[in-house]
């Protein structure tokens, strides 16, 4: 099989600047079985292919989709512990993304999904700079700043970060992810105001169930108490409609409805989408949330992930009224402190400066 320049640079850069693989190690690719049209078909074969070619010890191993995993299987967890390193291409690595594996071996979720996207700068973008990118936003954030955010649709929430979080995966995933789209969240018991609900729900990637989203015509406001849903604003029917999803969920599940977890915005330039959201909302969902022009909040259940994920759009992000992001352009990007970083990884720079704006949401955006 031959596979093309920009293809191998994308998985080179998963092997050995995300994973660190080297010469002679194993590699477990955690293959999803029966999961529909999620990940491309071929792609944990490419990537293994690519893998021996570079002296890798590559073997695949299938796993059925699962629609609410706490743990992993037996025969994952037993081909875990016997090779250097684990690469989940299924969602079962998304949903115990919180749960601490143990073993020594790396673990990494794959959040591209396709032969497409690594080929595409959203692969190849070097992945060491979004680790130190995630860093500085992380160190911008937190500290108990005051926060601000905002969207054209209506939102218009306040609150304050906790203190600085010190160790840069206290309370992060236990895996590392692929590309690197997203800074750690923020909690958000202290945010109060109003919460702008357009386009759908969406799932979170944590549990999955039928019906999953629910669109939205127009905009629903969720009015916001210090990390809690206590009404809604909007269209009756609109309205009756959210409020729906969100009882049927809570009931489904034994779980906090009305709470909100927590937020983080997307921090990779070339996370675009190919494809309508809302022709696959589940897909979407799970591999389109590293654009900046995209802020979801976790919600329906005291803890991460939660259920619910709620979509802002074109996002304006301040704190200590610094604008970090506006209007769904990660404008910390050019802060020194990141242009000296980009500086450092050739070819960086001029994936900010052209940004991917279509993720999905069939706007074609170019502003």
């Amino acid at each position: 099989m031959d596979i093309v320049a920009d293809l191998r640079t994308g998985i080179d850069n998963l092997l050995f600047n995300c994973i660190e693989a080297k010469a002679g190690e194993s590699l477990a690719i955690i293959r999803e079985q029966g999961g529909g049209d999620y990940y491309s078909s071929t792609l944990a074969d490419v990537i293994a292919i690519h893998g021996r070619n570079r002296a890798l010890n590559v073997r695949i191993v299938d796993t059925p989709f699962v629609e609410d995993a706490s743990e992993l299987p037996a025969d994952v967890s037993r081909a875990m512990d016997a090779v250097d390193h684990t690469l989940f291409l299924a969602r079962i690595g998304d949903q115990v993304r919180f749960t601490d594996l143990g073993g020594a071996g790396t673990k990494t979720m794959c959040y591209a999904l396709d032969e497409e996207s690594f080929g595409s700068a959203f692969c190849s973008a070097d992945y060491r700079f979004f680790i130190s990118l995630k860093r500085l936003i992380n160190a911008a954030v937190f500290g108990e700043n005051r926060v601000t955010i905002t969207c054209p649709s209506g939102t218009n929430l306040v609150g304050t970060s906790p203190p600085d979080p010190g160790d840069d995966n206290a309370n992060d995933v236990f895996m590392r992810r692929f590309p690197l789209t997203v800074f750690r969240p923020v909690p958000a018991s202290t945010f109060s105001g109003r919460l702008a609900l357009s386009k759908w729900l969406c799932p979170t990637g944590s549990r999955y169930y039928r019906p999953d989203s629910v669109l939205i015509d127009g905009v629903v406001i969720a009015l916001v108490d210090k990390g809690r849903i206590v009404g809604f604003e909007g269209n009756e029917d609109e309205v009756r409609k959210v409020r729906a999803h969100y009882d049927f969920v809570a009931r489904k599940y034994g779980i906090d409805g009305d709470v909100i977890h927590s937020w983080h915005a997307g921090i990779h330039p070339q996370n675009g989408y190919t494809g309508l959201a809302a022709e696959n909302l589940t897909r979407w969902s799970g591999s389109a949330f590293g654009n900046p022009r995209y802020l979801h909040f976790h919600t329906c259940g005291d803890y991460a992930p939660g259920e619910i994920c709620i979509s802002v759009f074109d996002p304006s992000i301040s704190v200590n009224g610094s604008e970090l992001w506006c209007d769904g352009r990660l404008d910390f990007a050019e802060t020194e402190e990141v242009q000296r970083l980009q500086a450092t990884y050739p070819g960086i720079r001029e994936l900010f400066e052209r940004p991917v704006r279509d993720f999905g949401l069939g706007d074609s955006q170019t502003k």
